[in-house]
Order: C-alpha cells, then structure tokens, then sequence
C-alpha cells in the first residue's frame, strides 16, 4: 500500500463527520444489500459506511479492512458505542489479506480507489474480485474532479485548483479515477456491469457549518501539500481562505460527482 496522502492526526474524525447517513444510504441504493449477505469493506477507515452496510445485512457480518491501525481502532470503538455487533475490522491490504476461505457476497468500496492510480488500483479491484463468491457482487464508488465544479465559473480560482490536482497526482491521487471505474471494471473481466452517476456534494449557497468544518479540516491536512505547491506561505493561505469564503456564498453553487460501479463475479 502507498503512503496515504491523507495521513494525519485529524483524519479520523474528518471521515467521519464528511460521512453522512442519508447520502451513504442514496449512494447504495442500487446495491443488492438484503438482510443475512455477508460483506467485505475495502479502506473501511473508521467504519462509517461499514456500520451502515451492517445494519443493512443484519444478520450478515460485515468485514472492515483498512491498514490504518489508529483508524480501526476508533471503528472498533465507535462500533461497540454504537451497539453494532455484526462487524468486524482487520488491519490489512486487501491484496494480501489472509481470511483463509472466507468469501463474500459483495466486496465494496467508496472513496479509496482515488488514492489508488494506475496498477495499484487495478491490483485492488483483482483482489476484490477473488475475494467474491461465484455470483457475487463487486461495487466502487468514488468521485471524480474533486473541488473543481462551481457556478459561477471563477476565471482565477479554477485553473489554481487544476493546478493544485495536477500536484497531487504527483503524491499519489487519482482526482479523475471515477470516470475510468467502468474500464477497470470491462478490463478485469466482470459480467453485468453497472454504472450510476451520483451528487456526492450539491452545496446550493452557503455551506453548512459541518461541511465547512471538513474543508477545514482537509485544507489543515493538505497544508504542507498546499505550501509547497503555491510559494510562499502567505499565497496558499490567501487561496484557501477565498476557497472557503466561496463555500459560504449565498450566490454560489458547488457540486462533485460520484461514480458507483458495479460487476458480477
């Protein structure tokens, strides 16, 4: 696994106030997801989509697995808190995971494969696809050009933040990997494969305090990405405070997209 370019002490309650229930909960709508299946949760993080998956197959079991230590910890322990018995987390790569025979009726992921370019990704979705019964179900979902859509278009702001994505390629992001699931999917071989096209952020006019509170919190762990990318110092703060007095115009509207495919073994 590649460094995590998010890594960060904030990280874990980033993922866990950005994740919010009814969006989750849209985004797997057109999942197979009845009570007793059993599922694999690639890059679980925290576990804030793993708890949703579990309530949704109760009394299936949900797997977690994420290489984060610290971050499984505090999914094991927001679980327990939360009263959620049917998961369980492993601290692991999904490419050498050992769960002995173990096998799943989905295996699914939201918001890694952008962290995965190139091989590395289509390594992963093999691996995924080896740990599914015979007629189960694979499923990514991810975004694709994140931060970049507004209207207004901003002639000034916009071709900084292409600019700052293209930077972050460099370190290990794929800003563009959603549009290119469907291909990964065809070229690893999967059958009825399944593309929906999803809002994963609408913000019509002034973010919410919560939302703000994420692009904080992201800004504070991309800082030094942010610093080196735009010298001197005082050049990327001025970019992120515009950026986060964009969020709260009235007169503004932001969007991102969501990609969420799926292919039967």
């Amino acid at each position: 696994m590649s460094d995590y370019l998010m890594e960060h002490p904030l990280e874990a309650e980033r993922l866990e106030l950005k994740t919010r229930r009814e969006k989750v909960l849209h985004q797997l709508r057109s999942l197979p997801l009845t009570p007793g299946m059993d599922v694999l949760d690639v890059g679980c993080g925290t576990g804030a989509v793993t708890r949703i998956l579990a309530e949704k197959v109760f009394p299936g079991t949900v797997v977690g697995v994420d290489f984060s230590k610290e971050r499984l910890r505090a999914a094991e322990q927001i679980a327990r808190e939360a009263g959620v018995e049917n998961v369980r987390y492993v601290t692991a790569d999904v490419r050498t995971l050992e769960l002995g025979e173990e096998q799943f009726d989905l295996v699914f992921s939201r918001c890694l494969f952008q962290y995965l370019p190139g091989k590395l990704g289509e390594d992963t979705l093999s691996a995924m696809k080896r740990r599914a019964r015979a007629g189960g179900t694979i499923c990514v979902a991810d975004i694709d050009g994140n931060c970049l859509y507004r209207y207004p278009v901003d002639q000034e702001m916009g071709p900084i933040l292409e600019a700052f994505l293209q930077e972050l390629e460099k370190a290990g992001l794929d800003p563009y990997v959603g549009r290119k699931l469907y291909s990964m999917f065809h070229k690893a071989g999967f059958r009825d494969i399944q593309v929906d096209l999803l809002p994963y952020y609408l913000i019509p006019g002034a973010a919410d305090s919560t939302t703000l509170s994420v692009w904080q919190m992201k800004i504070k762990i991309l800082e030094k990405k942010l610093r080196e990318a735009f010298p001197p110092a005082s050049r990327a703060e001025q970019m992120c405070e515009r950026f986060m007095t964009d969020l709260a115009n009235e007169e503004i509207l932001h969007y991102n997209l969501m990609f969420v495919v799926q292919g039967k073994v």
